[in-house]
């Protein structure tokens, strides 16, 4: 039972998702030739993470009270030896952070730990405010790690120079997770995401610092939305979206509201320009030894119920929130 109830002194939440956007880096922008196995092998293990996508890991009765007992009987580190017996303090914050991320209890007590570890690199801060960036990092990470794999699959608009086996595994990969249904998970998280939200539920919890540490939060907060926008515009830049995703992307766009100042923000500038690289078609004036491959793969020319779908939805009667949107269709 300790081993299944062990505390990941990295934080689970944290340190494997900078590892992988670390090793993806190393791959994609570094070109590290010998970290393309690591990739590989990161990709297989971390393949749940990146079909979950932000998922956290559940409150849980047993580890509830198995933080609870933990001033008296301790928690298990994962390789240490015996177990480490907590602070009361700690152990109140560890349900407090729980309580604000909707996370499980010892991914809590982790995330506490880690930042009470990274302290040093973050001065005048308290564990807890540092383990709020780390929080906020690690889905950075994982964002931005998707975006990167997207960039690099095969596909009609750039290409990246990798060679053609890596571009193989990150193109398989994304597939998968595509089937898997991508789209409708970062269309949720783009709606469900929001700063003002985030903050206010910080806010009530104490989890906001000083004037440089609400930047950095909200710095973290607005790259994991631009960071999944820019996957979802990179894909259909890369291979359009299907004609189901394509209307899950229309069904978004109807909702979208303008800024303060009555601009479009940059994460619904990328999905408007996904939606119209999606019906574009001007890759098949160039003369490439791809291009034939490429139109078999051109959901508007072979999927179909393609047009005749979308264009019943761009033609329904009921008004996008933003009418001047509307109007691009």
């Amino acid at each position: 039972m300790a081993t299944l109830l062990a505390v990941n002194s990295a934080a689970s939440l944290w340190g494997p998702y900078k590892d992988i956007w670390q090793t993806v880096g190393n791959v994609l922008w570094r070109r590290q030739p010998e970290a393309v196995h690591l990739l590989d092998m990161i990709l297989k293990k971390h393949k749940p993470d990146f079909i979950s996508l932000f998922r956290n890991p559940p409150k849980n009765v047993q580890q509830h009270e198995k933080v609870q007992k933990a001033s008296t009987e301790g928690v298990a580190i994962q390789g240490q030896q015996g177990t480490r017996l907590l602070p009361e303090q700690l152990i109140k914050e560890a349900f407090i952070l729980s309580d604000l991320f909707d996370i499980g209890e010892l991914a809590a007590v982790e995330l506490l730990l880690a930042g009470e570890h990274q302290q040093p690199h973050f001065p005048g801060l308290t564990r807890g405010l540092v383990a709020v960036l780390l929080y906020w990092d690690g889905k950075r990470c994982i964002a931005n790690s998707l975006k990167a794999l997207i960039q690099s699959r095969r596909g009609k608009t750039w290409t990246l120079e990798l060679s053609p086996e890596l571009v193989s595994m990150t193109t398989r990969f994304t597939d998968e997770l595509m089937e898997q249904g991508l789209t409708y998970k970062v269309l949720t998280l783009l709606s469900q995401i929001d700063v003002n939200n985030e903050f206010e539920k910080l806010q009530r919890e104490r989890g906001l610092g000083s004037e440089k540490h609400r930047k950095e939060v909200s710095d973290l907060i607005k790259e994991c939305r631009q960071s999944l926008a820019e996957s979802i515009f990179s894909w259909a830049c890369q291979t359009p979206l299907g004609k189901d995703d394509t209307l899950l992307l229309i069904g978004h766009l109807e909702r979208v509201t303008v800024e303060a100042n009555g601009s479009l923000d940059a994460v619904n500038l990328a999905l408007l320009m996904a939606l119209l690289y999606c019906f574009d078609i001007s890759f098949i004036e160039q003369s490439t030894e791809e291009r034939d491959d490429m139109i078999h793969q051109l959901p508007l020319l072979t999927e179909r119920q393609y047009i005749a779908s979308v264009h019943s939805r761009l033609q329904d009667s009921q008004p996008w929130k933003l009418p001047g949107l509307q109007a691009t269709r």
